[in-house]
């Protein structure tokens, strides 16, 4: 059936219709018009809900296979609609990890039920740093870009092979940029607080390092090179140079080091242990900046489920990593004082899109009816009854949170989130 969404705020800066409230008229997967509809659709009433396309998030770990108890396909992609994400790019870090046709396939198996599924495979057999995939093999079975994922590539000469084969069909290499030794065995970000408390922190310099040395080897070889999570103003700084320079490099930020700092971590809640770790104000506002100014391509949720066993532990034995997807819009309207909503909306829509070499996704005419609504005031706390992912390891974990997704609609089918 199709559809006519009434009353609704489009939030869309690619569009004509950017901060009108109009109605939307969907017929056939594809907006038919903008302002008017047939009487013969479905209508929604939106009173007003701030309407976007539908949010792609390049950074997410399902754990499926290998690590179900953590969070599956099925409740990952739940969690994820939940918070107005209608397509996920699933890191390659299960078990076992995502190298094979089979796997690759496996993944796209589940792909709209009810979001779209884009897997990541291995850019190294087992994630190890030593031999390259089957890469081709991969790109044509329906891999988006390669990648060690949680992982930091630190073999210089595999990266050269990397970058000069993936050209072959315009591949996309995915970087988590961190200096292999300078990251081992760090609890946090290395700073007053980390020395106040006593824990052994990864400087700002171990992303640094990476990001330099690979830019320089990309300017050797060429070819397209994603860096993910980005957490210092150093390693921003870095990446800013080299798109002047005129190299493919993108990279994206992630959601929730746009909100806290090393502080955040005094009270030794595990819930803000995380990889890269939360930096300095400085850094932080250095991200925000890069969101503003259209330097940062991507806002992403690295999100990483983890169980009570890896969390209800002292801080230096806890495993790093939070549950974010549901949690993304409400950080962004606490963000307002600094950070732009239309701008950070178009970084988590278009900027995402275009990293991967996806078509885009528009509120106009003709476009493909992928898009998502949202209620900046209402308010609502994350908890058991709320949660929709298997796992817990949130920050704002019974805390009342501003700013709720309301649904997706993807194709003529719209999903309203309870």
């Amino acid at each position: 059936m199709s559809l006519l969404l009434k009353n609704c705020l489009i939030y869309d800066q690619q569009s004509r219709h950017h901060l009108k409230k109009t109605n939307i008229f969907i017929d056939k997967g594809v907006i038919q018009s903008i302002g008017s509809g047939s009487v013969k659709a479905k209508e929604i009433d939106l009173k007003g809900a701030i309407l976007t396309p539908g949010w792609l998030d390049l950074n997410a770990n399902f754990n499926d296979p290998g690590l179900e108890h953590k969070e599956d396909l099925k409740s990952g992609a739940m969690t994820a609609k939940y918070g107005g994400i209608t397509d996920v790019a699933l890191l390659p870090n299960t078990i076992p990890v995502l190298e094979s046709k089979s796997d690759v396939e496996y993944v796209k198996s589940q792909s709209g039920k009810p979001i779209n599924l884009y897997p990541i495979a291995a850019l190294s057999e087992g994630t190890m740093g030593e031999n390259l995939t089957e890469m081709l093999d991969l790109h044509e079975a329906g891999a988006v870009a390669f990648s060690d994922g949680m992982k930091s590539i630190w073999n210089s000469e595999l990266l050269v092979k990397a970058l000069q084969y993936a050209q072959k069909f315009n591949g996309l290499i995915i970087s988590r940029p961190a200096d292999p030794h300078l990251s081992r065995n760090v609890q946090m970000h290395e700073g007053l607080t980390s020395t106040s408390l006593g824990m052994r922190g990864e400087p700002a310099i171990s992303e640094k390092i990476q990001i330099a040395n690979q830019l320089e080897i990309l300017r050797y070889a060429g070819g397209r090179l994603h860096f993910s999570m980005v957490s210092t103003a150093d390693g921003l700084k870095l990446i800013k140079g080299a798109k002047k320079e005129g190299l493919n490099v993108t990279c994206d930020v992630g959601i929730n080091h746009l909100r806290f700092t090393d502080r955040d971590v005094s009270n030794f809640d595990t819930n803000f242990k995380i990889e890269p770790p939360y930096r300095s104000d400085a850094d932080r506002k250095a991200l925000i900046k890069g969101v503003n100014d259209g330097m940062i391509d991507a806002i992403v949720s690295g999100h990483q489920p983890q169980d009570r066993e890896g969390k209800f532990l002292e801080f230096d034995m806890a495993s790093p990593g939070v549950i974010s997807l549901q949690t993304m819009f409400a950080v962004l309207i606490s963000l307002q004082d600094e950070l732009d909503l239309a701008t950070a909306i178009s970084v988590l829509t278009r900027g995402p899109r275009e990293v991967l070499g996806l078509d885009p996704v528009s509120i106009e005419k003709g476009s493909l009816a992928r898009l998502a609504f949202f209620d900046p005031d209402a308010e609502w706390t994350m908890n058991d009854k709320s949660n929709q992912s298997k796992s817990q390891n949130s920050p704002f974990w019974d805390i009342q949170l501003r700013g709720k997704s309301l649904g997706i609609v993807i194709d003529n089918k719209i999903e309203f989130n309870s």
